[in-house]
C-alpha cells in the first residue's frame, strides 16, 4: 500500500503530521510516496485558521475525493483544524481508529525503520519540537482555542526523551513551537523549581544539555510573556539563538483592546527596547494584522510609524480574516477587502526598504550557518541559514562551493552581497 501525506498550514501541523506518520509506519507496511497520484491512501492534514487556509483545505479535499471517485486512489483521510472546527475533536485517537478499521492491515505489522529513515532524511538536521498545544489567550480574531482547545503542555520528561531521539537521528537544530510557547506549563500544578523563572526556561535549559543539539530557536512568543528569565535564557545560554518570533498584531491601544490582546503599546515598545539592549544582535520577527474591524486611518498611520521606528528584522503582514467562530466576527465597522489589501501592501513596501537597509549592514560580517542543501538546478551553489533565518519562514543565504557541502553541517559564511531580501556570501 502506498501512502501520501499532505500537510497544510503552520509548522504545528507539520509536527502533528509527523506523529500520524510515525503511528502508521510503525503499525503498517506502507510505502511512502510524495505524489497523491502515485498513492493508494492519502492523508490530508488541514488548516482552518483563516478564510484562505480553509479554501485551500476544501479545494484539496475536493481534488482528493475526485481522485477517489475515479479509482485513482482508494482511501482519503482528513485530519487537522478543519475537522476540529466542525467536530470540536482536538485529538487524533479517532483518526487512528478509523485508519485501523478501514485499512485492516494488521497482518502486515513490521519494523519499518527503512521507511522512516527515508522520510526523516528530507530534513533530518532540523526539527520542530511542539511543547504545547491549544491556547488560553482568546484573542478576538483567533479561532485556535476553538480548534485546538485550551493550553495543553507536554511534560518536560517526555520532551527531553523526544529531543534525545531526534538528536540521535542527526538533528542539530530544535525549533521550539506551540500556540503559546512562553505559557508552557501554565496548565501544570507544579511550576519551575526556581519561582523567578518560567517553566519553559527550565525546559530549554534541559534540552540544551543534549549532545548533538547545537541550535535552539524560540517561535511564537507573546510579548506580554517575555520576562527577565526569558531574556537571560537567550542572552546566556549559548545554544539558544538570539532570535525570537514575537507576534504583535498591532500597536494602536484601541485596536489591541478590541483584539483582546493582553498588552498595550507602551509595554510592547518597552520589551522590544529591553531585548535589544540586553541582546544587541537579537533578530526579532513579528506579524501584524491590518484591516481589523474599526481600524481607522489614524490607527493604521500609527502602525506605519511604529514599523518605521522599530525596523523589525522580519515582518509578516496578514489582512484580517473574518471567522465565524471568532468574537470579532460580529464587530461593527468591518473594513472592505480592497482597503485591507492596500494597507498590507503599504506596510510590506515600507518593510522591504527596511530589510534592504538591515541587509546592507550585514555585508562584511561572518556568521556560523547551517547548510540546507544545493540550490535547485545548480552544481555548486548552496543554501545556508545563519541564526537570523528560521527554517521554512525566512530567507536564506546563497554561497558557492566547489567542494561538496553536507546538509546539516555548519560553515562560517562572510556576507558579500545584499540585494533586497537576498544575501550572498562566501565560505571562510
Amino acid at each position: 500500500m502506498k501512502c501520501c501525506f499532505i500537510t497544510l498550514g503552520c509548522d504545528k501541523n507539520t509536527v502533528d503530521s509527523e506523529k500520524i506518520f510515525k503511528y502508521l509506519v510503525d503499525r503498517y507496511k506502507l510505502e511512502i510516496v510524495l505524489n497523491p497520484l502515485d498513492s493508494d491512501i492519502v492523508l490530508l492534514n488541514t488548516c482552518a485558521f483563516i478564510k484562505d487556509a480553509k479554501k485551500e483545505s476544501i479545494d484539496y479535499i475536493k481534488y482528493l475525493v475526485a481522485l477517489k471517485k475515479k479509482h485513482i486512489i482508494k482511501k482519503v483521510f482528513i485530519s487537522g483544524c478543519l475537522v476540529s472546527e466542525n467536530s470540536q475533536n482536538h485529538e487524533y485517537d479517532d483518526l487512528f481508529k478509523d485508519v485501523d478499521v478501514s485499512l485492516k492491515l494488521s497482518d502486515y505489522l513490521s519494523d519499518l525503520n527503512s521507511v522512516k529513515d527515508r522520510m526523516t532524511d528530507i530534513l533530518s538536521f532540523s526539527s520542530y519540537l511542539k511543547i504545547c498545544d491549544g491556547c488560553n489567550k482568546y484573542c478576538s480574531y483567533c479561532i485556535i482555542p476553538y480548534l485546538r482547545g485550551r493550553l495543553k503542555s507536554t511534560t518536560i520528561e517526555n520532551l527531553v526523551k523526544e529531543a534525545k531521539k531526534l538528536a540521535k537521528k542527526g538533528v542539530r537544530e530544535l525549533n521550539i513551537v506551540g500556540q503559546d510557547v512562553l505559557a508552557y506549563g501554565d496548565d501544570f500544578k507544579k511550576k519551575s523549581k526556581n519561582g523567578k523563572e518560567k517553566l519553559v526556561v527550565s525546559l530549554i535549559n534541559q534540552l540544551s544539555k543534549i549532545d548533538g543539539i547545537k541550535w535552539i530557536r524560540l517561535l511564537y512568543c507573546y510579548p506580554e510573556e517575555i520576562d527577565d528569565s526569558v531574556i537571560n535564557l537567550i542572552k546566556n545560554n549559548p545554544k539558544v539563538l538570539p532570535y525570537i518570533d514575537m507576534p504583535i498584531q498591532h500597536i494602536s491601544d484601541k485596536i489591541l483592546k478590541l483584539m483582546n490582546r493582553k498588552t498595550d503599546k507602551g509595554s510592547i515598545k518597552t520589551i522590544i527596547k529591553k531585548l535589544r539592549m540586553s541582546i544587541p544582535n537579537i533578530c526579532i520577527r513579528t506579524t501584524l494584522i491590518v484591516g481589523f474591524p474599526g481600524e481607522t486611518e489614524e490607527d493604521f498611520n500609527e502602525l506605519i510609524d511604529f514599523v518605521k521606528e522599530m525596523k523589525f528584522d522580519k515582518l509578516g503582514v496578514f489582512t484580517y480574516s473574518r471567522e465565524k467562530l471568532s468574537k470579532s466576527y460580529d464587530y461593527p465597522n468591518q473594513i472592505p477587502e480592497k482597503i485591507k489589501k492596500e494597507r498590507r501592501k503599504m506596510i510590506l513596501t515600507i518593510q522591504k526598504a527596511i530589510v534592504k537597509e538591515l541587509n546592507d549592514e550585514k555585508i562584511g560580517y561572518v556568521y556560523d550557518s547551517i547548510v540546507e542543501g544545493k540550490l535547485p538546478g545548480t552544481n555548486n551553489k548552496y543554501l545556508v541559514r545563519p541564526y537570523f533565518n528560521a527554517r521554512d519562514i525566512d530567507d536564506k543565504v546563497i554561497v558557492m562551493s566547489d567542494e561538496t557541502l553536507i546538509s546539516g553541517s555548519f560553515v562560517n559564511v562572510e556576507i558579500k552581497k545584499a540585494k533586497g531580501y537576498d544575501l550572498e556570501g562566501v565560505i571562510i
